[in-house]
Formats: structure tokens, C-alpha cells, sequence
């Protein structure tokens, strides 16, 4: 971990973070733009004015310390960029046909209720759409024209991208450089479309560590850095939920709270954010949370008494009706990040949780305030306190491994370590079933003291089959039914420790949550990053996500498949497949994987894998719906070089109207550590493979799994559905 300096006294320039000026000006009028060709008059790739905003020394952040303390967000922003022209908002002539009257055979009801959800579509000729809702032949792809439009940046191009970042003694790789350019075409027309201040859209950073494992584990790392705060934490999750999870932070909090108490220090401002919609969200959605509504039962955050030391401040923020706001990440002291792809609630998922250091955290921090938008209150303390890195910027400037700076300070740690292991093994022993067959997590009673120590805890553990199995019992108990793992297996890791390296490019690849209904809202950061990825990749992409369903990302791996580009993807037999199964939310990873391999040549589906995830105990895939082994990773690797890890899925939810954060990254090393990690902490490699003939998963004597049910077709379909989108669109269910 670097340890920046950052004294409260008085504004210093930081990376990224130029002085601020004592006034607001009025932003420049924007410069609109077609997404598909460069400005009329200039021969870039980017607009004058969108270079002009990406090279400025002004960003959300130094505008916002500048302002009066009671200074909006939102105002900041339309100061510095206009007023969003949404210009990815709007309707294509598909998705106007939506709103065409039900002529399908769903009863009346039915068809208003999917209506309204607009998770129906018009058409006379519903006959001849097989079970994903799209025609048997072709799914219309909303971003098709984008698609179409994406090409290699020129040499002169690349450079002008290449002076898009602040990257320090950094290279950018080309395929790096090209992904980028297309995420920064998307801010043309809305500057912060990536939610994010153009100056602060590419950074360096550096990943100490990851963590491939169940919910308590990510959690626990929360818990540690939480307690470790000095002056500020903000917490975003889609979902909160009181659980075992939530009480693990509510217990660092407390524990964080004692040791301001007991210093004399200053308060630490605690910002939280969630989403549970509400119907004042309507007016609002950014709604401000009370103290009895957060402390009630269906949250249960402490109250101001029991955290004397912390001013909590939380805001429930959702844009009706399907503008989720599914990120989850944490700043912390403006020093470090956190990315994970899990909610504060018990599942029973294997999750991804990646710890970021470096100038990067200063760009996860606009995107912080930016996502807030209203007034803090209080505000920031470090708002007009940015870190400073020194210069150069090189991996000794940053701690890995043992040489965490806080293993001085801790003592014993070897003791320390055993008796966190004893701690989360009586954990694991007083598991308790709540929360419809997903495990509840006692509190925490002991704080790592630095990452190594935090990594032996949990690593050490794994001697036998028989623990790994309880270890990924946190939902309902099942028995491993693989003792011997396959000789090339590597042993379950959750804690990665990575190699030191130097800072790397990266960048933020986000979307806005859309509240409006409809799937035409792909000309986004994140959803052209990951269709550069596969447009870009010449030799292989990798994908694990829950659902792997969304029409253009569907498309674009079986055109990548067609170039020759070896495509691995591993996702989950039966996660939300009832919601899936509503009309035009893409269907279910079966019906895909079905849908895929029977649009592919014989020749073509040899470089087409789909595997279900299989859990590290397991020799078979199990269903979702059975809560007991689900993965709810969201990764994509492209040519064992590039990184996109964060919060988006690929489903239709994620695609078109969640707010999602996702952190793009150029390190052939990260991309096969992490790789190898993913392999080593599930057998999906090994047993999850489908057969290309059909898509169907079969063992090795030819037996599909037991208890297989086709889906549901005509009405009882979308009767089915209804209750897995209502889930979605309140934020819950896991997603």
C-alpha cells in the first residue's frame, strides 16, 4: 500500500487533481457529435472539444472543494459540462416498436403488466420466435451499427489516445489504446456519460491483491481497510441487506468508531449508498436516508450513539422504473479502492473483489461524487486534499506481499493469524440457515493486521477436500463429491497475493443507470469496451459472469468465434432463470448456449467453450436455483492481456439500464495471474464444459443432469418471469 501525504491544512495539487479555482465558470457548449465518424472539419479521432475537456485541469473533484460546502454535485457538473444531452438515450426505431400494443398470446394482464416492465415486445409474428423471445433465425441487435463502425486506430490515432491519460512512465499496449478510445468516443455528447471527469477517465494504479472466494471473504477485507480508516470512507453496493455480511461492516464501523474514540481523532465521515427503490425516487432518486429508516430492520446500520466516532451519512438512490443502481465498490481515505462483484447481503456466490492502489483511486472517487449528485452533509474532509504520488511512480513506491507498511505496528502476526483462522473456523461451525437457504455470518472479531497476514488466514486453511467444501458451504449444506482434485489442478487460493509491478494503465469503463424502459442504450462506456474486446481480441477472449444473455454481446462472440478468436465462457446453469424468461431479457444460459452453437459451423464451435460453473468441490455443475455452488464474477479477458473486472454482467440489466462500474487494465501479468487463480478456485475448467453438438452439458457416459426441466413456453413463461423482474428492478435477488 503507498502511503501519500495529505495534509488537511490547506488545497495541494495531486495527480490528476489540479488546484481548484475559487469560482464555477460556465461550462463550454458542447460540441454534438455522430458516434460513428469523426467532427466535421477535424481529421482526429476524438472531437477538439472532448480533447479539450479530457486535457483540462479541471474535474468534478477540484470544482467541488472549490464550492460552497452545500454545493450539489450535479451542479458542479452541468458547470463544468452542460447539461447531459442523453443522447444514448435515445429510441431507436426498434425500440419504439415496444411500445406497441400486446398482440401475443399472454392474457390481457399479463400483457399490460410486461408492458409497463417494457419486457415485451410487439409482433405479429410471434410464432415463429423461439424460447429466448427473438426470431429463430437472427436476435435483433440494438448496437449492430456500432458494431459495424468500430475499427483499428490509424498510428496517428493511437497517439492522439495515447495522450487521452495520465500514465506516467507507463506504455498503453495497442489493444489497450483501442478499447479506450472507443469507451471516450461515448462522452461526445455527455462529457461524464462514463461517470467520471474526462481528465480523470485514465489513470495508473496498482492491484496488490485479489480475492476469488465466498461473500464473508470479500467482506472481511472490507472490514479490514474499514478499520483503517483515517478521514473518510464511501461504501456503494446495490443492495443492502441486513445479514450476516452487512453486520460484518456494521462491526468494523463500530470497531473504527472505538479507535477514533480511543486516539482523540477527528470524526471519520462515513458515506454510504445503496439501492431500495421507493416511490419518492420518482421526484428524486437520489432520496437521503433518516436514522430510523437505516436503523430499522430491514437495514439495521448503527445509530449515531453507537458509532460516536463516525458522522454516517446515507443516501437509497435508483432511477425508476428499471435504473438499477448495481454498483458496489468503496474509497477509501482517497487511497485505496475496492471493486467487487458482490452485494452486502449473504449468497452463496463465489465472488471477485480486486484492491486497487495508485492515481487511479482519484478517478473512482469522482465517480464517488458524481454517482451521490446532491449536497454531502457533511462534506468530504479530504475533498480538497488529494494524495500525492512521487515521481517517477514505480512498484517500489507501492507495498506487496510481506512488506505491508502496518506489519511494524501489529506485533505478533504469525499469532494474529492463528487466531483468525480459529475465529473463522468456528464461524464456518455456527453457520446458521435465514434468508431463504442463504447463510447468515457471525461478527467479526478479529482485524487482520496487513494483507499478509489477511492471506495466511485464509489460504492456510485448504489442507483437505473436506475443507474447501465447508468453506464453500455458505448456503444450503451439500457433500463434496470431488475428494481428489484433477492432478492439474492448483490449490483453492481466495487471497491473491500479486507479483510487485510497476503502475499500470487503466481506466474506467462505466455506465449511467436508465430508468427508462428499452434496449437501446448500449452507446455507453462499458458496453462498447466490452464489444471492443471481442471486436478487438485476435486471439482469445474470456468471460465468467452469472448470465450471459445480452443480444450484442451474444453477437459479438460468435462473430469473434468466426474470425478465428478461441472464446471460453463460463457462466451459471440456472442463475435468474426466472427473470430471464420473461420476453426479450435474452433467455436463459442454456437456451444461449443452444442459440450460439447451433449458429456456428462444425469447424467454427471448436473455438466456441461454454462451461457452468462447477464449485472446487464439485465434479458436476449444479443449479443455481438450488443454492448451494453459484459464481457471480464478472471478469473478461481479452488476448491474456486485458482486464475488465468491476460490476457489469452480461445480461440485458446490465447492458441497457444499470449503473455499473468497471476498471479496464493493461497487465499480461494480472490477466494470467488472476486467470490462473479463477481455475484454481472452481472446477469449471475441468467438468463444466457443454457439448458443442447442442449446448447441453453431458457427463462423460453421454447423461445430461439429473432433475433438467425444459423451460417454460407461451404464458406460463412470462407468468414465471414476472417475479425474477420485479426482483431486479427493486435491486434485489443478487445481481
Amino acid at each position: 500500500m503507498t502511503t501519500p501525504q495529505q495534509p488537511l491544512a490547506a488545497p495541494q495539487t495531486g495527480v490528476g487533481e489540479p488546484t481548484a479555482q475559487s469560482q464555477i465558470p460556465a461550462a463550454a457548449p458542447a460540441q454534438s457529435t455522430d458516434p460513428t465518424v469523426a467532427s466535421a472539419g477535424h481529421s482526429g479521432f476524438l472531437s477538439p472539444a472532448l480533447l479539450a475537456h479530457i486535457k483540462s485541469s479541471r474535474s468534478v473533484t477540484s470544482e467541488l472543494a472549490a464550492a460552497p460546502p452545500d454545493t450539489a454535485v450535479s451542479q458542479v457538473a452541468e458547470s463544468l459540462y452542460g447539461k447531459p444531452h442523453h443522447v444514448h438515450h435515445r429510441a431507436s426505431k426498434d425500440e419504439q416498436l415496444e411500445h406497441d400494443s400486446a398482440t401475443g398470446t399472454e392474457s390481457k394482464g399479463i400483457g399490460k403488466l410486461l408492458e409497463k416492465l417494457h419486457l415485451r415486445k410487439a409482433s405479429t409474428d410471434e410464432s415463429v420466435r423461439d424460447e429466448t423471445g427473438q426470431k429463430d433465425k437472427d436476435r435483433k441487435n440494438p448496437a449492430a451499427d456500432q458494431w459495424e463502425a468500430m475499427r483499428l486506430l490509424t498510428q496517428t490515432e493511437l497517439d492522439e489516445i495515447r495522450g487521452c491519460g495520465q500514465w506516467g512512465g507507463s506504455k498503453p499496449g495497442e489493444l489497450f489504446l483501442n478499447i479506450y478510445a472507443q469507451a471516450l468516443l461515448t462522452m461526445e455528447d455527455n462529457p461524464i456519460n462514463g461517470l467520471v471527469s474526462p481528465p480523470l477517465a485514465g489513470a495508473t494504479g496498482v492491484v496488490p491483491l485479489s480475492i476469488i472466494s465466498v461473500i464473508p471473504d470479500i467482506i472481511e477485507h472490507h472490514a479490514d481497510i474499514i478499520v483503517r480508516a483515517e478521514h473518510e470512507v464511501f461504501l456503494a453496493t446495490n443492495f443492502w441487506e441486513a445479514s450476516g455480511s452487512a453486520q460484518t461492516i456494521v462491526d468494523a464501523m463500530k470497531e473504527l468508531s472505538r479507535r477514533v474514540i480511543e486516539r482523540k481523532g477527528k470524526k471519520i465521515v462515513f458515506k454510504l449508498m445503496y439501492d431500495r427503490g421507493n416511490p419518492s425516487q420518482v421526484i428524486n432518486p437520489h432520496q437521503a436516508v433518516d436514522v430510523k429508516t437505516y436503523t430499522g430492520d430491514k437495514v439495521k446500520l448503527p445509530a449515531p450513539e453507537e458509532i460516536p466516532g463516525i458522522e454516517l451519512e446515507v443516501q437509497n438512490y435508483h432511477v425508476p422504473p428499471v435504473g438499477t443502481f448495481h454498483a458496489k465498490y468503496m474509497v477509501v481515505d482517497r487511497k485505496i479502492a475496492i471493486l467487487n462483484s458482490n452485494n452486502i447481503q449473504d449468497r452463496v456466490n463465489v465472488e471477485m473483489m480486486t484492491h486497487i492502489e495508485g492515481p487511479i483511486v482519484q478517478s473512482f472517487y469522482d465517480l464517488a461524487l458524481l454517482s451521490w449528485s446532491s449536497a454531502f452533509h457533511p462534506p468530504l474532509p479530504l475533498l480538497a486534499s488529494p494524495p500525492s504520488y512521487p515521481s517517477p511512480l514505480t512498484k517500489d513506491s507501492f507495498h506487496f506481499g510481506q512488506a505491508h507498511p502496518l506489519v511494524s505496528t501489529k506485533g505478533d502476526l504469525e499469532s494474529n493469524a492463528i487466531k483468525a483462522r480459529q475465529t473463522l473456523a468456528e464461524h464456518h461451525a455456527s453457520t446458521e440457515q435465514a434468508n431463504d437457504g442463504q447463510s447468515m455470518v457471525p461478527k467479526k472479531e478479529v482485524w487482520d493486521a496487513d494483507d499478509t497476514a489477511e492471506a495466511d488466514r485464509v489460504d492456510d486453511q485448504f489442507g483437505s477436500a473436506d475443507a474447501i467444501t465447508q468453506h464453500l458451504n455458505t448456503g444450503t449444506k451439500i457433500e463434496g463429491t470431488d475428494k481428489n482434485a484433477p492432478a492439474n489442478a492448483a490449490a483453492f487460493t481466495p487471497v491473491i497475493l500479486h507479483s510487485p509491478h510497476d503502475p499500470l494503465p487503466m481506466a474506467l469503463v462505466n455506465r449511467a443507470p436508465r430508468g427508462k424502459p428499452g434496449h437501446g442504450d448500449t452507446f455507453v462506456p462499458q458496453d462498447q469496451a466490452f464489444l471492443a474486446g471481442f471486436k478487438f481480441a485476435k486471439k482469445s477472449v474470456f468471460v465468467q459472469t452469472p448470465t450471459f444473455n445480452a443480444t450484442p454481446v451474444v453477437e459479438a462472440a460468435l462473430d469473434a468465434v468466426r474470425r478465428g478468436v478461441l472464446v471460453e465462457i463460463y457462466a451459471d446453469l440456472g442463475f435468474n432463470d426466472e427473470g430471464e424468461l420473461l420476453p426479450f431479457q435474452g433467455g436463459t444460459n442454456e437456451m444461449v448456449a443452444s442459440y450460439m452453437y447451433d449458429h456456428l459451423t462444425q469447424s467454427e464451435k471448436e473455438k466456441l467453450k461454454i462451461y457452468w460453473y462447477t464449485g472446487k468441490d464439485q465434479l458436476t455443475p449444479l443449479n443455481a436455483k438450488d443454492k448451494s455452488r453459484n459464481c457471480h464474477v464478472k471478469l473478461m479477458l481479452a488476448d491474456s492481456e486485458l482486464i475488465i473486472q468491476g460490476n457489469g454482467n452480461q445480461d440485458t440489466q446490465s447492458w441497457f439500464h444499470s449503473q455499473e462500474v468497471n476498471v479496464l487494465i493493461d497487465s499480461p501479468l494480472l490477466a494470467g495471474e488472476i486467470r490462473s487463480a479463477i481455475d484454481a478456485n472452481q472446477n469449471t475448467k475441468f467438468y463444466g464444459l457443454v457439448d458443442p453438438k447442442d449446448g447441453i452439458w453431458r457427463d462423460k457416459e453421454g447423461k445430461e443432469l439429473a432433475g433438467q426441466k425444459p423451460p417454460p413456453k407461451g404464458p406460463l413463461k412470462s407468468l414465471v418471469g414476472v417475479k425474477g423482474a420485479i426482483q431486479r428492478v427493486r435491486g434485489e435477488g443478487g445481481f
